[in-house]
Parts: structure tokens; C-alpha cells; sequence
């Protein structure tokens, strides 16, 4: 089931839709925080796992150079640059029904989020209970691209933590498995996890066009303030797909 190349115009639409509301991570995953518990941090720098600023440069994707390199003898005639082939691992577009990322204990429905009246990325409601939600507007997980699901990290008004209370705990190598109304089971390997203050977020970094079939897992993180009922940080997963199978 190799995806068309068609999506990369897809992904493009979506970058924009979700450039037009930058930094708007730092407004709308808002938690709670919880009595006598703090959700864990992202993982240190010194580990094996870039855990670095979110605006640092995207690296699923660079952008390609068009002048060529100099040369001690030009050549006549150009060579025609070699074609791109297209990854093995991309599926069509299909609807995700559940995400389960089992070194964190997450096992979870999915719901659909989209762009709220004032353009704004949708959440699924704030409750101890509430599923993960997938952005509609964006490719579906396995995909060409960018897939994001956000989740809370700690509920309003609940002393418990919420779906995605122990995201920043995962490390580089773990898995994510989304499973899909196709039938697929799309399998994700964790590359990075960035936790990052949300002023400092990094759309493109987040949702930046890719070649292949990526994931963005996205909470809040980070100092809890009582005063602002906000989290100081985003914490962002980034996984490429790396298997599938059926469900």
C-alpha cells in the first residue's frame, strides 16, 4: 500500500494551516497540576536521545540545494540529477482508532480534534478520562508526513494524571502503535523527545514536511504554575514509522 506522491501537497496545506497557528501549543495544552506529583521529565541531554530546543532545525527533512557544487572542470552538459525513490514504508490515508505506547502504560482511544473557531488546534476535553486526539487536518498515522495526536497531561479539577501524564518519560528506541479502520497496525520507533518552554516553540521543527511517515506525540511538561494554571513546557515525541502489521 504505497502511499502517492500527490500527499507531499497534502502535507504542505497542513504545515501552513498549522504555521498560521504558531505557538498556539503553548495556549491550548493546558494541565493541571497534580497534588504531591509531578509528571517525569523528558529525558537529560547526556542521555542517548537528542532532548535539545525544539527550534532547532527540523532533520526529518532538508531542504534540497539547487546550485550545484563547484567543480575544478565544468562540465558541457548538466547531468540529470538521479530520481528520488519513494519510501517503502508509507500506507493511504485511513483513520486511527487507538494508540497504545506500552513503555509508558498507554493504551487509549482516539478522537478526532480540529481547528477551533479561532484557529486554534483543537484538544480533547480536559478530564482524567479523556482520550488522545488525532488532528484531522493532517495526515493520518502512516501517512506521508507529520501525524499528531495530542493528549493532556494532568486534568482539570483531578488529582490524577491524564493519558499522556508519563509522555516525557519515553526514550529513544520505544515504540508507539497506532492501530487503524484499514485494518493496519502502524508501529512507530521514537527518535527524540524535546521538552522545550512554550514560547519557544518550534512549528516547523513539529510540523515540518517529511519524506517518509512520521508521528508527533505533544503535551505539556515542565514547572506546573498555579497562578496561570499552565505547565512552562511543551514536550514533543518525534517516531517514524518503522513496521506495520495487521490488526
Amino acid at each position: 500500500m504505497r502511499h502517492a506522491r500527490n500527499k507531499a501537497a497534502r502535507g504542505r496545506l497542513i504545515a501552513l494551516a498549522l504555521i498560521v497557528t504558531a505557538g498556539v501549543l503553548g495556549s491550548i495544552l493546558v494541565g493541571v497540576g497534580v497534588r504531591g506529583e509531578a509528571p517525569p521529565p523528558s529525558p537529560p541531554a547526556s542521555e542517548a536521545l537528542d532532548a535539545g530546543s525544539a527550534s532547532a532545525a527540523p532533520t526529518s527533512r532538508q531542504p534540497r540545494d539547487s546550485t550545484p557544487a563547484p567543480s575544478a572542470e565544468p562540465s558541457r552538459t548538466a547531468e540529470p540529477a538521479p530520481p528520488v525513490a519513494a519510501p517503502e514504508l508509507i500506507l493511504d490515508k485511513s483513520q486511527p482508532t487507538r494508540l497504545s505506547i506500552p513503555s509508558i502504560d498507554v493504551d487509549t482511544d482516539l478522537m478526532n480534534v480540529g481547528l477551533q473557531a479561532d484557529g486554534t488546534i483543537g484538544v480533547p476535553p480536559l478530564l482524567a478520562d479523556s482520550p488522545a486526539g488525532w488532528y484531522d487536518r493532517g495526515p493520518s498515522p502512516g501517512e506521508q508526513g507529520p501525524a499528531v495526536i495530542l493528549g493532556h497531561v494532568t486534568a482539570l479539577n483531578q488529582e490524577g494524571p491524564a493519558v499522556f501524564f508519563k509522555l516525557g518519560a519515553l526514550r529513544k528506541g520505544d515504540e508507539a502503535s497506532v492501530t487503524r479502520a484499514d485494518g493496519t497496525v502502524a508501529v512507530f520507533t521514537v527518535t527524540r523527545v524535546v521538552q522545550t518552554p512554550k514560547p519557544d516553540f518550534s512549528t516547523m521543527d513539529t510540523y515540518g514536511n517529511t519524506d517518509d511517515a512520521q508521528l508527533r506525540l505533544i503535551t505539556c511538561g515542565g514547572t506546573f504554575d498555579e497562578s496561570t494554571g499552565r505547565h512552562a513546557d511543551n514536550i514533543v515525541v518525534h517516531a517514524e514509522l518503522t513496521s506495520t502489521r495487521e490488526a
